[in-house]
């Protein structure tokens, strides 16, 4: 969870080069954050956990309590800062981001049992990085335990294997965090779908990989095959991602082709506007739009 301070600019600046900003807004970001906004909006019921800074993360905590999302296992942790992004957006929607991790950093494993108490077996865990590695695994293990649904957002990519997480039943990925869990698997690059489908078989689940404008690959139920999505005029490309990958847990529940349609139609929608978390659409906007298609 992060404040998230959002620059337009015209053009990236290359290294070296001070530039002028057009505008400048701060909102809720990150990505637990941002997925756990996506799902709520796309109809779950969600409960958050992560931490803030104890002198700065009110207004945070707030920003996610006001989407109706449970935030009793959110900590406030002393001495450190709450999370924060610098998101520069040119006019292209391209982004470069700067994240201060703060507070995400800052909890440990014992720190997330209470939150996993009681969860149950149709219940969900969705996981991202950037917390610690064995928080996401020492959480993932207890969910599976107990009979829940672990999915992994493996963003941003791990780059040893004690980042790795197991006990993973959906990982998602997009084109180079899947080379980055392929090459910790061992697993050789054979172009995206055959390397996806290599992956899934290593972590004895499914995977899907988001492939920007051309949709999302996936390998499921040992079938592979890829999935369009519709072309918008993109603004701002921020939290596309987290926007298909938080619609893609709260539609557990449909078959995995209509869960790939809303998902891809959400994070379409997302990229039509400027933000993180205030980016993403309600699902009846989602339904809407894609019934319109």
């Amino acid at each position: 969870m992060n404040a998230d301070d959002s620059i337009r600019v015209r053009t990236l600046p290359a290294p070296g080069e001070t530039i002028t900003a057009l505008s400048v807004s701060t909102a809720l970001g990150g990505k637990g954050a941002n997925q756990a906004v996506a799902a709520a909006r796309g109809g779950a019921s969600v409960r958050f956990v992560g931490a803030a800074g104890a002198a700065d993360g009110e207004a945070v905590v707030a920003a996610i309590a006001a989407e109706g999302i449970d935030v009793e296992h959110v900590q406030r942790l002393e001495g450190v800062p709450t999370g924060r992004a610098i998101v520069l957006i040119d006019d292209a929607a391209e982004n470069s981001i700067v994240v201060l991790a703060g507070a995400n950093r800052g909890f440990s494993p014992d720190s997330v049992a209470g939150a996993l108490a009681g969860i149950a077996a149709d219940e969900l865990l969705l996981l991202q990085d950037e917390v610690p590695a064995d928080v996401n695994r020492a959480a993932a293990a207890a969910a599976r335990a107990a009979g829940a649904t672990v999915i992994w957002n493996a963003a941003p990519a791990p780059t040893s294997v004690d980042e790795l997480v197991h006990d993973v039943h959906l990982l998602v990925v997009n084109e180079h965090e899947l080379e980055a869990v392929a090459a910790l698997l061992d697993v050789p690059l054979d172009g995206i779908d055959a390397t996806l489908a290599a992956v899934a078989r290593a972590i004895g689940g499914d995977a899907v990989c988001t492939l920007g404008a051309e949709g999302a690959a996936y390998a499921v139920d040992g079938e592979t095959g890829r999935a369009p999505a519709r072309r918008v005029e993109a603004v701002d490309t921020t939290a596309a991602g987290d926007t298909f990958v938080g619609y893609l847990a709260a539609t557990a529940g449909a078959s995995f082709t209509e869960r790939l349609r809303t998902a891809l139609g959400a994070g379409s929608l997302t990229v039509t506007k400027l933000g993180s978390a205030g980016s993403i659409p309600q699902r009846a906007e989602v339904e809407a739009w894609l019934a319109d298609a």
